[in-house]
Parts: C-alpha cells; sequence; structure tokens
C-alpha cells in the first residue's frame, strides 16, 4: 500500500510542472532574483521558524489548528486563483471546512496534493536551478539530523497528523496509517519546475527531457526510501533519497 505514495509524487510533480506557465503569466513569483543562492537560505530559515512556531504550539491545541488551517485557506485560495480566480476563495474555504469538520484520508490527500503541486509551480518559477539544488543539500542534512539526532520532525510529523492538518498524504493500512510528508513531494517537485522554466532542453510532449528524468531520479529515491522502511520500520528522512535522486536524475537529463 505504501508504493500508492509514489503515484501521489508523480502526480503532483506532472501538475507542477504542468503548471508552472500558469504561475509564470500571473506572476507570481516569491523571489525577485531567481538566480541568488541566498534565496535559498532565506526559504531554509522560513522553514526553520515554522517549525519552532509549531513545536512550541504544541501545548496550545487550539492556537496550532487556528494557525494551520488558516495557513492552509491562504495557500490553497492562492494555488488556485490563477485557475478559477475568485472561486479559489469558496474551494478553498469548503476544503478547509471539511478538513476542520469532517476530515478524512481523501480530503486530506486532495489537499495536500494541491498544495505540493501549486508551492512546488510557485517556488519553481521563483528559484533557478542551482540555488534549488542547493536548498535540496541543506535540507536534506537538515532532515538527517532532525530525525535521526534531534527527533523533532517525529514529534512535528505527530503533531501535524493529530489535527489532520493536510500536510501529510496518508495511506490507511490495517492497524496503523501510513504517511509521507508533503516535504517530500515538494522539495524534489521544486527542482523539477525550476528545470522545466529555466533550463533549455528538449521536450518530450510538454515536459522537458531533463525535467522528466529529475521527476524519475526522484522517483527511484522514493522507492528505495519505500523499500527501507518496509525492511527496518521506524521513521526515515525522506529528503536525503528523493532530493539526490532529483539531482541526479537532472544531470543524467542534462548528459543524455
Amino acid at each position: 500500500m505504501r508504493y500508492f505514495f509514489v503515484l501521489f509524487f508523480l502526480f503532483s510533480a506532472l501538475l507542477a510542472v504542468y503548471s508552472t506557465p500558469v504561475y509564470e503569466e500571473a506572476g507570481m513569483h516569491v523571489f525577485e532574483n531567481p538566480s541568488d543562492v541566498k534565496n535559498s537560505f532565506i526559504y531554509f530559515m522560513l522553514i526553520i521558524l515554522f517549525t519552532i512556531f509549531i513545536l512550541f504550539s504544541i501545548k496550545y491545541r487550539k492556537l496550532l489548528i487556528l494557525v494551520i488551517y488558516s495557513v492552509t485557506f491562504v495557500a490553497i485560495y492562492y494555488v488556485l486563483l490563477p485557475f478559477i480566480g475568485i472561486f479559489s476563495l469558496v474551494i478553498s474555504l469548503v476544503l478547509v471546512l471539511i478538513l476542520a469538520l469532517r476530515p478524512n484520508w481523501i480530503i486530506m490527500n486532495i489537499s495536500a496534493l494541491l498544495l505540493s503541486a501549486g508551492i512546488s509551480a510557485i517556488f519553481g518559477i521563483s528559484l533557478e536551478p542551482l540555488p534549488v539544488i542547493v536548498l535540496l543539500a541543506i535540507l536534506s542534512v537538515y532532515d538527517v539530523i532532525s530525525v535521526y539526532k534531534t527527533k523533532h520532525m517525529i514529534s512535528l510529523a505527530e503533531s501535524i497528523a493529530g489535527i489532520k492538518a493536510p500536510m501529510l498524504f496518508i495511506i490507511p493500512i490495517k492497524g496503523k496509517n501510513a504517511y509521507m510528508g508533503v516535504g517530500d513531494v515538494v522539495m524534489p517537485c521544486i527542482l523539477a519546475a525550476s528545470i522545466q522554466r529555466y533550463f533549455q532542453a528538449p521536450k518530450l510532449f510538454f515536459i522537458k527531457i531533463p525535467t522528466l528524468t529529475s521527476i524519475l531520479g526522484a522517483t527511484i529515491g522514493l522507492l528505495v526510501l519505500i523499500s527501507l522502511i518496509e525492511r527496518k520500520g521506524g521513521a526515515h528522512p525522506g529528503l536525503p533519497f528523493v532530493n539526490l535522486g532529483a539531482v541526479v536524475g537532472f544531470l543524467f537529463g542534462v548528459m543524455i
């Protein structure tokens, strides 16, 4: 069942890549200079600050829920805005209300997929491949430390799962649910969207060859991660596997 995570990843990646021209036309850039590597460190610091906020807010459950669902509402609104205009307000409100009042794994996965694809495309057009690769390297090291050493990423995931926030993909498995963090999907997809936007290369249908090989490399990394979890169990950092696969896949695509 865990291999359904591969489908979630592939669909998110292809949707993100396909959506990049829409966000580009809408001018939804996060950074003014997409080639500036300092943007990678700004992104990383924002992740750290958000993580600290969640960890310190665990004791204040109602406040945490209010903030998380407010952020979710705004994020889904902006993700859908270039496609359906003002109707994105209605859809984002409906999704958040369902998540808050009648949460289920299907709605959580739909919301997580929308967020993954949209955020990946928006940051992909905001950062050129080099800053993205620097960011992936930093986050891979951080993920290893936060899972194996400080273990605060495990506490973070448990807190997010406890309030039914769409920051995790969920597959119901008999006995215990399986989870995959949205970040494990978003980060390699940002690279794919960035390659699609900034790298000049031949296309296969709508997708550039290095974009495709980057997605395939990340998919192989995800398969290796799932295999490791099934053999050893427990929690393992996902970013080192998917990020490395995405970068290697990109380099392979450049060479061919």
